[in-house]
């Protein structure tokens, strides 16, 4: 049996997650990510490692850009075939591709006039590395499947998505080769999650493999109890409207924001904080929620619970979105202590 499986990305680092599984007949990638540490954003350029017309499929684990953000520049190169993921994973993917596609576009046109200013030329085109455009050309290569169910990626190649706990809709991709009468396992774990955290269930566990390829980045270190956490997240709350401020929490769109929702709505329940106007001045996250309550099968226990009991954490009384300029220029204007969640970018402009 003849297996090769080349590490093209995320190896001796964290971003740019890409991985080639080949068989005989049959080449899969195992996501396709963008480099995003400073030092290594210049390999974004790079050629791909293979033609991507030769690729037979992509199997995507989850929507962050560091395992998602260089697919457009993959169909840039006349890749065509089905790009496997969750469905939540294909909906949070488009957002953010197209997200992206913009970043690159005002960003090329930013250095080109800097450049210009300065009279000096860049180490790299003043073009984007990918349009909003080139962003759209993915979304009919998506191929939703279900955790758990097997589909048939190649000729003897079978892939079976399952929770990874990480994100909504991330997975843990197997793939079951089989050749000449034998079989091999191999188990890509994605971006791996906590136990019991807040309303996603636990990572898969699974019996047996023959080869995992497992993500490591908090792999040496040991991480504070999410109830501790917690528990300091709701005193800096109370201290802060207890001297009349406000408290702004930037937050990635995707989980972060929804999680930081989901224990100021259970701290507003359980009477740990005070009832306060929260906005959600983010219209990616905003975006980003709207595909959670798509896929309430996902969540946990808990969560559906509270959706039962009309205590969603996206939609309480206190929950205010801000979609347009306006109505994040007019948070401004208000008096009283305010809780706003919004996008990372805002600590840098």
């Amino acid at each position: 049996m003849q297996i090769k499986l080349s590490f093209l990305g995320a190896a001796q680092n964290v971003t740019g997650s890409q991985y080639l599984v080949e068989t005989d007949s049959t080449k899969l990638l195992v996501d396709c990510g963008l480099y995003q540490e400073r030092a290594l954003k210049g390999r974004n350029w790079n050629p791909f490692f293979m033609p991507p017309q030769s690729l037979d499929a992509v199997l995507l684990t989850h929507a962050h850009l560091d395992h998602c953000g260089l697919l457009p520049k993959l169909t840039q190169k006349d890749f065509n075939q089905a790009i496997y993921s969750t469905a939540a994973t294909a909906e949070i993917t488009r957002i953010m591709l197209l997200d992206a596609g913009k970043l690159q576009e005002e960003d090329a046109s930013f250095k080109k006039r800097r450049h210009k200013r300065e009279k000096r030329k860049g180490k790299y085109p003043e073009i984007p590395l990918y349009t909003q455009e080139d962003a759209k050309a993915v979304f009919p290569l998506f191929s939703p499947v279900k955790y758990g169910e097997p589909v048939q990626v190649g000729e003897g190649v079978e892939a079976s998505f399952h929770d990874a706990g990480h994100v909504l809709g991330a997975s843990m991709v197997r793939l079951k080769i089989g050749q000449n009468g034998e079989q091999r396992t191999i188990i890509f774990s994605g971006d791996i999650g906590r136990w019991s955290k807040p309303m996603l269930e636990d990572p898969t566990l699974f019996d047996e493999a023959d080869y995992v390829v497992v993500e490591s980045t908090y792999g040496d270190r040991l991480l504070e109890p999410l109830e501790d956490t917690a528990k300091e997240f709701a005193e800096i709350v109370n201290a802060t409207a207890d001297k009349g401020g406000n408290i702004i929490i930037p937050s990635f769109a995707l989980e972060r924001s929804q999680e930081i929702l989901y224990y100021l709505n259970k701290f507003q329940l359980e009477g740990r904080i005070p009832r306060l106007p929260v906005f959600l001045d983010s219209p990616m996250a905003i975006s980003i929620t709207e595909v959670f309550g798509n896929h309430p099968h996902l969540f946990d226990g808990e969560m559906k619970k509270l959706l039962r009991q009309e205590k969603s954490p996206f939609d309480f009384p206190e929950l205010k979105l801000t979609r347009t300029t306006e109505e994040s220029k007019a948070i401004n204007r208000l008096t009283g202590s305010n809780i706003i969640i919004a996008g990372s970018g805002m600590c840098t402009g």
